[in-house]
């Protein structure tokens, strides 16, 4: 049973897959394909492409620009507690020797993601500590309310283990298509992670910095 009530903080359990890019402006964008094995909603499947650095009120800052789950408690809460912009999709896994397929639909039907990754080598744990708290802090617009209401800014932490990792995309045309062209400057696996999403802190929306 999920709670119908999900404020934060968040503590979630799970593996995946983390992609680095340098983009065209130079700027640094992360593809994460998530399994959360548990939750404050319960278990769900999560695809999310972030970019750094973004001008918000605090400066320049780590910000989700697009983001698709397949819980409705995960949209809601995720949306109502950190201003994330997610979505509802569907997400279909086929299993592979050494990695996993899947493809991510909207409700509709339309393929927004199609992707393939195996894993190699040995895994190392990692924490988010030794990074200075501006680097992985979230700044997102306060959604689902009157315009200019507002950013919330969430300092995450996370540990666990990666591993190397090759991903392939398949089809990325309805979730962001310039990943067609990119290669991936740095792959890794997750075989398993703590992620905290705390309480986040608010601020007014004065003009962005950075």
């Amino acid at each position: 049973m999920t709670a119908e009530v999900a404020p934060p903080p968040w503590t979630l359990h799970g593996h995946g897959l983390i992609a680095l890019y340098l983009q065209q402006n130079a700027s640094l964008g992360a593809l994460m394909l998530l399994r959360y094995a548990d939750s404050p909603v319960g278990p769900y499947d999560e695809l999310l492409w972030a970019t750094l650095p973004n001008p918000s009120p605090a400066g320049p800052r780590l910000q989700v620009q697009r983001i698709v789950v397949s819980s409705e408690a995960s949209v809601r809460w995720g949306r109502r507690n950190w201003g994330i912009p997610k979505g509802l999709a569907r997400f279909e896994w086929q299993e592979e020797p050494q990695g996993q397929q899947v493809r991510v639909s909207a409700p509709e039907g339309q393929v927004l993601a199609h992707l393939a990754y195996r894993t190699q080598g040995s895994s190392l744990p990692v924490s988010t500590s030794p990074l200075p708290a501006r680097l992985r802090t979230l700044a997102q617009p306060v959604l689902d309310t009157a315009p200019d209401a507002g950013w919330l800014l969430t300092t995450l932490n996370a540990a666990g283990k990666v591993q190397p990792a090759r991903l392939t995309v398949l089809d990325m045309g309805g979730f962001h298509a310039p990943l067609l062209q990119l290669r991936p400057l740095l792959t890794l696996a997750v075989p398993q992670f703590q992620l905290v999403f705390p309480v986040p802190e608010s601020i007014s929306a004065a003009e962005p910095e950075g």
